[in-house]
């Protein structure tokens, strides 16, 4: 969430239930570094008090008795002016006839007529009413140069109905917020990105896997994603989610769960890409002779036959020659030069080795490690959360795309 640090942010809330879940996104814009004001409608007031959102923010919140004062000063041009996003979450039908129409009848609406900054707007309304004529002809009658519009989730509504019109999860739309403000270094490319584990049946229940939970290939395809890439997330098992896509073509997912599949899945994404991050921990070994059925622990053999499953990056090295190849590297012992090492003999372009164990790695929220290069020193990374290791990361990639843009793949 780079892209939000220091940036003034006005969060709009207009009158829905969904109301009550905006506290989740306040808060998580503060922690991701913004200054956030609110302004809420006489509706949305009624939901959730003002007073919750000034001790998120540490800001007054403005609200319709602002609008209509006798005091000094303009209050919603003043606002306009200092806000680099308008984030209308939850934007109901009202709010979004007022915006459509280009009304300004109170507060929140003045100031999105009298500002120019962009506008990401979160719809979240019934099913019936979503998907109306009315409000779809608002939605078409919105700027798209200006305006940004989340489509809402499909689930359970408060009414007790399922369909499309649910507020979205509070992580997606700060994730489409950085997308709204930050840099587009990546748009027009399209970077493959490998993620977690896999695993090697032994039997229909037991199998040779290893702790990875897809953490940080999920959260580089995440930022690669808000950098406007064009994402294939090869995923294998894991429960962390992964990102929600912006539209229909900013990324797709693809499950895997062994090495071979990974490995194809893998082949089949690279067509057209400029970059592949292989950020997976897949397995070395495979049992060469996995039952069909489920074994009894009396039968299990004292000893396992294994095979070696492929390796994914030699494999596809012929099918690398043009594209940036960024590695990873769990290391225990020697590191770095065990990092140089596996640089040198995959044909890498880059190569992120990280320490593994006594808490470290694995399943840890931060990460530490080494970037080496073929065209750089060393870069020693002090520990991080993986979600900033992942833009630093793209940041090393993206300085040795080609400067033309799109692939020539």
């Amino acid at each position: 969430m780079r892209a939000l640090k220091d940036r003034r942010i006005l969060l709009g809330i207009s009158g829905g239930i969904a109301a009550y879940k905006v506290g989740f996104v306040a808060r998580g814009l503060r922690k991701a570094g913004a200054d956030v004001r609110v302004v809420m409608t006489q509706a949305a007031t009624k939901f959730v008090g003002p007073l919750t959102f000034e001790a998120l923010t540490e800001n007054p919140v403005g609200t319709d008795a602002d609008f209509f004062h006798t005091g000094g000063g303009v209050s919603h041009v003043e606002m306009a002016r200092a806000c680099d996003l308008i984030v209308i979450a939850p934007c109901t039908a009202t709010t979004l006839a007022r915006l459509a129409g280009g009304f300004a009848d109170n507060l929140l609406s003045a100031v999105v007529l009298a500002s120019r900054a962009p506008v990401l707007l979160v719809p979240s309304m019934h099913t019936a009413m979503w998907q109306s004529h009315a409000v779809q002809q608002n939605l078409a009658r919105l700027d798209p140069s200006r305006f940004r519009v989340m489509p809402p989730e499909a689930g359970d509504l408060a009414s007790g109905d399922v369909g499309p019109g649910r507020f979205p999860e509070p992580q997606d739309i700060l994730e489409q917020a950085a997308a709204t403000l930050g840099p587009r270094d990546l748009a027009g490319r399209t970077i493959v990105v490998t993620a977690g584990p896999t695993r090697e049946p032994m039997d229909p229940v037991r199998l040779i896997t290893n702790p990875s939970t897809g953490r940080m290939g999920i959260e580089i395809a995440r930022a690669a994603q808000v950098r406007g890439a064009r994402v294939r997330l090869v995923l294998g098992p894991t429960e962390v989610p992964p990102p929600r896509a912006f539209d229909d073509a900013s990324i797709s997912v693809v499950r895997v769960m062994t090495t071979q599949q990974m490995l194809e899945a893998t082949q089949a994404a690279l067509q057209g890409a400029d970059a592949l991050v292989m950020a997976a921990a897949p397995a070395d070994q495979r049992p060469a002779a996995p039952r069909p059925g489920k074994g009894r622990k009396k039968d299990l053999p004292a000893t396992l036959d294994l095979v070696t499953t492929p390796d994914i990056l030699l494999t596809l090295r012929p099918a690398l020659a043009g594209r940036i190849v960024l590695g990873f590297a769990a290391e225990t012992d020697d590191v770095e030069a065990s990092g140089r090492r596996k640089l040198d003999e995959k044909g890498l372009d880059l190569l992120f080795a990280n320490p593994v164990g006594d808490g470290v790695g694995f399943g840890a929220r931060p990460n530490e490690g080494f970037l080496v290069s073929r065209d750089r020193d060393t870069e020693t990374v002090a520990s991080r959360t993986k979600a900033d290791l992942a833009d630093f990361l793209l940041d090393r990639l993206a300085e040795r795309l080609p400067t033309s843009g799109g692939t020539t793949h």
